[in-house]
C-alpha cells in the first residue's frame, strides 16, 4: 500500500532540484549524427498512372523545359512563339517575339524569356515589352529566379545576376568554354548563401551570392563534350554532380574536396532520396548509388539503344525514367523493379516538370504530355 506523501516533503524535493540545477555550471549533451540527404517533397505521382497528350506547339529545342505558374503552362518554341496554356480551361494564347526560343521561360506577374539571338525580355501577359536586354551570346538554359533577381546563363559560360525590376546586371561570372560541347551548362542551384553551376568545360563551381568563386572541381573527363549540364544535387554536407563525358562525383560542400567518384556519365538530372543517388548512365540504364560511398545499391538496364534523358523521383518511392525514344518506365526506387511502362513515341530530351500531382513533359516535335 502506498503511503500518503506530505506536501512539506514534496516542497523540499522541488527546492532541492531547483537549487541543484541552478548551481550546475556546465551540462553538455552531444549527439553525433551522420548527415543525411535532404528529403524530397512529399507530393507523389504514383503508379498506376495515366498519360494524356494535351497539346502540340510545334518544334522545340534540345533540352526544352516546361514552366508552370498559376495553372498556366509556358513553353518557348524554335518557331519564335511563346505558348501559354491554361491547364484548367485548356485555353491557349501565343506571342510571336520574332526570335527563336531555346531557354526555359520564367513567369510570375510578368513573363521572362531569352532568345537564341541573346535577347532577354520582360513581357506582360498581353505581349507588351516592359524591358529588354541584349547579350553577346545566345540564352539557351533555364532562367532561374531568387530573391527578386534572375539568374541567366549564356552559351559562352557566363552566368548573370539581373534585377527583375529594371533588367540591371548586378554581376557576371565567366569561365572559358570547351572546344566542343553538347549543351553547355547546368541549371544554377541557388541556396541561402551560395550558388552552384556547371559549365561545358567539365567544371562545377561554387560561388558566393556576390558572384565570387569559392571553389571549383573537375567532373568531366578530357576536354571534348564534357558538359556539366545536369543540375547539381545538394545535402547538408555534400554536392553531387555528373558530366556528359566523365564522372558522377560527390564533393564536400564546404571545401569542394572529392569524397568519391564513379566513372558514370549522364545526360539526365540526378535525383536523390535519403537512401540513394539515382544516375541515368550512358548505357541506357539507371544506377542507384549509396550517397555516402558511391557503391551501387541496384542497377537497371532499360534499353540497349537509347539513353535516359529525364528522371523524376516522386516521394522517394517511384522513379520516372524517360528514354530518348519516348519510352516511359516507372521504377520502384527501393529495388529498381519495373512498375509501369508507356510508349509515348517521338523523340524526347527534355526534363520533367512537376505541378499539382502531375508531371509534364514535351517532345522535340512539341507534343505536351501530362502524366498523372
Amino acid at each position: 500500500m502506498l503511503k500518503k506523501i506530505s506536501p512539506l516533503f514534496l516542497l523540499s524535493i522541488i527546492i532541492f532540484s531547483m537549487y541543484s540545477c541552478s548551481s550546475t555550471k556546465h551540462i553538455n549533451l552531444t549527439v553525433e549524427e551522420k548527415p543525411l540527404p535532404i528529403a524530397k517533397q512529399t507530393s507523389i505521382v504514383s503508379p498506376p498512372v495515366k498519360v494524356e497528350k494535351i497539346y502540340s506547339v510545334g518544334p522545340v529545342s534540345y533540352r526544352a523545359k516546361i514552366f508552370i505558374y498559376n495553372d498556366t503552362l509556358f513553353i518557348g518554341s524554335t518557331n519564335k512563339h511563346i505558348y501559354m496554356i491554361n491547364l484548367r480551361t485548356h485555353d491557349i494564347k501565343s506571342f510571336d517575339i520574332k526570335e527563336p526560343i531555346e531557354a526555359e521561360i520564367y513567369a510570375d506577374n510578368y513573363i521572362y524569356v531569352g532568345t537564341t539571338k541573346g535577347q532577354l525580355l520582360k513581357m506582360d501577359y498581353k505581349g507588351g515589352i516592359v524591358w529588354k536586354k541584349q547579350f553577346s551570346f545566345p540564352i539557351v538554359g533555364s532562367i532561374i529566379e531568387g530573391g527578386g533577381y534572375l539568374y541567366v546563363t549564356t552559351t559562352n559560360n557566363t552566368l548573370y545576376k539581373i534585377d527583375k525590376l529594371d533588367g540591371k546586371i548586378m554581376w557576371e561570372f565567366h569561365r572559358n568554354t570547351a572546344p566542343m560541347s553538347v549543351k553547355g551548362f547546368s541549371v544554377p542551384v541557388i541556396t541561402n548563401d551560395a550558388i552552384y553551376i556547371g559549365f561545358d568545360n567539365g567544371m562545377l563551381y561554387k560561388l558566393t551570392k556576390n558572384g565570387d568563386e569559392i571553389w571549383e572541381v573537375k567532373v568531366g573527363k578530357g576536354e571534348l563534350f564534357v558538359d556539366v549540364d545536369s543540375k547539381a544535387e545538394l545535402t547538408s554536407s555534400h554536392v553531387y554532380a555528373t558530366s556528359t563525358t566523365g564522372y558522377t562525383q560527390s564533393v564536400s560542400i564546404d571545401k569542394g574536396i572529392n569524397v568519391w567518384s564513379k566513372e558514370i556519365s549522364s545526360f539526365a538530372n540526378l535525383q536523390i532520396s535519403p537512401f540513394a543517388l539515382f544516375v541515368a548512365n550512358e548505357k541506357g540504364g539507371v544506377d542507384a548509388l549509396d550517397p555516402q560511398s558511391g557503391s551501387i545499391i541496384w542497377s537497371k538496364t532499360l534499353s540497349y539503344n537509347y539513353d535516359v534523358y529525364s528522371m523524376y523521383l516522386s516521394g522517394n518511392d517511384y522513379l520516372f525514367c524517360l528514354l530518348s525514344n519516348g519510352r516511359l518506365v516507372i521504377l520502384n526506387a527501393l529495388n529498381g523493379k519495373v512498375m509501369q511502362i508507356f510508349n509515348l513515341g517521338g523523340i524526347f530530351d527534355s526534363k520533367f516538370t512537376y505541378y499539382k500531382n502531375a508531371l509534364y513533359i514535351i517532345s522535340r516535335n512539341g507534343s505536351i504530355y501530362k502524366i498523372y
